[in-house]
């Protein structure tokens, strides 16, 4: 049940990993490498200046309609500026206005909504299935080395997690509120309206990131949902589990 808690701070990270690299260049093969192959663009319309197409992620989980406008003047300045309206067929289209070069990336702001299933998809714990959509907003967020300034908010709605042979983790809506400390992303995150209360602590970086959490069944959880949380630690006399761990971008 440890993959669990790792698969949910790896769902997290990962999108905020998307504010990052995914939208180096809004073109597909570039899409894709800096992707590692996640992200494909298909049915590519307009020009590289001002375009749209839609977002593939995974192997078709998630189909996302993206339109795009690149400022060419910015690229006499050594990097990319470019504005992600949603279609107007599409009002829940990515949207937002972000600024790229080989160093660094700014966000001004970013809204983006994924099924947490199309990520769940590329992390390797055999039969993970994961439930909800991720919400992120991004804003005045800027990374070079090391996060300079920002706030990056992730909301999980109807978060849900189960590996083959255990019952699923109902953990509501779980949310990270961000904001730039100490060259990272750092705040706090929780769970509340599952199954399982979260309070805890996460910081996210370009190198990697870091998780401390207490986890509590409410009083309405199953006698196999206080059976999952014991296997992740020894329980306290409320049933409730502390975890901690890290994990490194570096490979």
């Amino acid at each position: 049940m440890r993959a669990l808690a790792c698969a949910a701070f790896v769902i997290l990270a990962m999108f905020a990993a998307i504010v990052a690299f995914a939208p180096a260049s809004l073109v597909d093969s570039r899409v894709q490498a800096a992707t590692g192959g996640q992200v494909r663009l298909a049915t590519t319309e307009g020009t590289l200046w001002r375009g749209r197409s839609i977002a593939v992620v995974g192997d078709g989980v998630a189909r996302i309609p993206v339109a795009w406008q690149l400022d060419p003047w910015s690229l006499a300045r050594g990097e990319a500026r470019i504005t992600l309206d949603p279609p107007a067929d599409s009002a829940a289209a990515p949207r937002g206005r972000m600024s790229l070069s080989a160093d660094w990336v700014r966000v001004e702001q970013l809204a983006l909504t994924l099924p947490a299933a199309a990520i769940a998809a590329h992390i390797a714990v055999p039969g993970l299935r994961a439930g909800g959509e991720v919400e992120l907003r991004a804003e005045d967020l800027a990374i070079a080395s090391a996060v300079e300034r920002g706030t990056l908010r992730l909301d999980w709605r109807g978060a849900r997690l189960a590996v083959a042979g255990q019952p699923t983790m109902d953990m509501g809506t779980l949310t990270a509120a961000l904001t730039a400390r100490e060259g990272a992303l750092a705040g706090p995150l929780t769970a509340r309206g599952g199954a399982i209360r979260i309070d805890g602590e996460t910081s996210l970086a370009p190198d990697g990131g870091r998780l401390a959490a207490r986890l509590v069944p409410e009083a309405t959880a199953t006698a196999a949902e206080r059976a999952a949380i014991a296997r992740l630690g020894a329980p306290a006399a409320d049933g409730s589990v502390s975890i901690a761990f890290a994990r490194s971008a570096r490979r």
